[in-house]
């Protein structure tokens, strides 16, 4: 019985692969003969499966489709994990050229995060990707059932659309995360710049902030302070047009104080507005650690 696949590639990693994953076929009395030719970009890969046995399991058809079926999931790990970061940074290249070479480097890893990150969940994350690579072999599979010759790059071009189309959108959501972690440093380096170029209207700010969002405002005497504020934004508030988050950010920079305390950090601690206003305010921030007030409105919650 003999068997022939010829592979063009390029790089000799899928002969690395090859060499370290077919060690089954000697011990079925097979030989997996390996023959590579070198022309300009390319490697010319013809394998040449060769053996007979008398199997009391396996026919002769059966220990090629196993091969042909390893061989195909061997070809989507290889993908995956060579071409994969080809393909993303030929697309950028072809269709992000008006952006900067370090731009172009972000767009390319967090594209790249995209496609093999899709989750926080580290299994689910494994899951999606055994999917994808899943996919890839079941093409390559089908193809192989009916051809012996395999051009790697052409084959991506021509069967595997699909497959191109999830590395396009994988770049166009990392660009559009660019694009909006740039406009939200722009907005946080407009509010640092507003706090730093105005008086303070009171020098210190107490803030304890619910889980829910929630906030109380007082100065370094322990009157409210948040009452007045407020009312300016109050229409805007009923009528769904601003949040509570907007508000508290919005009267923090109206009053620029100079110092600004947080209490109660253990619930919101990572909460979006906190994040805004350790950034606008960076130096001027100080942890509570467990004032009267603050255990008094802890208590008070709990409730």
């Amino acid at each position: 019985m003999t068997y022939k696949l010829k592979i063009i590639t390029d790089g000799d990693r899928l002969l690395d692969l090859l060499q370290d994953n077919f060690s089954w076929l000697q011990e079925r009395g097979y030989n997996l003969g390996i023959k590579v030719d070198r022309e300009e970009n390319a490697s010319i890969i013809n394998l040449e499966l060769q053996g007979y046995t008398l199997d009391r399991y396996f026919n002769q058809d059966d220990i090629i489709y196993i091969f042909k079926h390893q061989m195909s999931e061997l070809l989507a790990e290889y993908i995956a994990e060579t071409w994969e970061k080809k393909l993303l940074w030929k697309e950028i290249i072809k269709n992000y050229k008006v952006i900067s070479d370090q731009d172009k480097q972000i767009v390319y890893y967090k594209s790249l995060e995209f496609l093999r990150l899709y989750n926080n969940n580290d299994s689910i994350n494994l899951l999606l990707n055994f999917s994808r690579k899943n996919k890839i072999a079941n093409k390559i599979l089908k193809y192989i059932e009916d051809n012996d010759f395999l051009v790697i790059e052409g084959f991506i071009n021509f069967c595997m659309q699909d497959y191109l189309t999830e590395i396009k959108f994988a770049i166009e959501l990392a660009y559009e995360e660019l694009r909006n972690e740039k406009e939200y440093n722009e907005f946080i380096k407009l509010l640092r710049y507003f706090v730093e170029t105005q008086p303070p209207r009171v020098f210190e700010v107490n803030l304890f902030m619910k889980e829910d969002g929630l906030f109380y405002l007082w100065d370094g005497n322990g009157v409210k302070i948040e009452e007045k504020y407020i009312d300016y934004y109050l229409d805007d508030i009923i009528m769904n047009d601003t949040s509570l988050d907007d508000v508290l950010i919005s009267i923090l920079i109206t009053i620029s104080p100079q110092k600004i305390v947080l209490h109660n950090t253990s619930a919101i601690d990572y909460s979006e507005p906190v994040e805004i206003i350790k950034k606008v305010f960076n130096e001027k921030i100080v942890n509570c650690s467990n004032c009267d007030r603050c255990l008094k409105l802890k208590s008070q919650i709990e409730q």
